[in-house]
């Protein structure tokens, strides 16, 4: 009899290791959905700003070429800042464009095919995100082209961090940057 009592206290540290187990995993699947759910809102969230962003200053780029072309300032208009006739205001008092170039122009078009709302899909699937992430990639580069072109800078807002300029390296905290070492003399 002394020997069933003692087996029983033996299965004792399994069974409430199972039990655990199971308890565990119903509590994480619950949790894991709500944490994930509240994730994949607040990335898709941020993608759409950055799409909606890039989109402004399309439209915006859009109309001060547009402006530009019907100044006499350029001898050719491209058709998308035809169409693109927002006539606000505040484009007029902006600095003036570099010389309007047809690889100017073909940039443009491209970013603000990139980043029409009315093409986007917002459907939740491998496809439709994986080409939301594609568009944005590629509308940021264009972005980035046309920001150089017209002689722009860089929008403070989207840069990292601001770095010291005084230290050496490059500030990212890798192996290779020496920007924290201080220097004994």
């Amino acid at each position: 009899m002394e020997h069933n009592l003692l087996d029983s206290l033996l299965d004792l540290e399994e069974q409430f290791y199972n039990e655990g187990y199971a308890l565990g995993t119903a509590d994480g699947a619950a949790t894991g959905y709500t944490e994930g759910s509240v994730f994949a809102v607040e990335k898709g969230y941020e993608k759409f700003v950055e799409m909606g962003r890039l989109y402004g200053k399309a439209l915006v780029w859009a109309q001060r070429l547009d402006m530009k072309s019907s100044e006499g300032a350029a001898s050719q208009t491209d058709s998308t800042t035809d169409t693109l006739s927002l006539d606000p205001s505040i484009c007029k008092d902006m600095p003036s464009l570099p010389p309007h170039s047809t690889r100017l122009a073909r940039n443009l078009q491209t970013l603000l095919e990139l980043v029409d709302p009315a093409t986007l899909d917002m459907s939740n699937t491998e496809e439709a995100v994986n080409d939301v992430d594609e568009r944005l990639k590629g509308a940021a580069t264009k972005a980035k082209l046309i920001q150089r072109a017209m002689g722009e800078r860089e929008d403070p807002a989207t840069q990292a961090e601001p770095r010291d300029v005084s230290a050496s390296g490059d500030g990212t905290g890798s192996i290779e940057d020496i920007s924290a070492l201080n220097i004994r003399h």
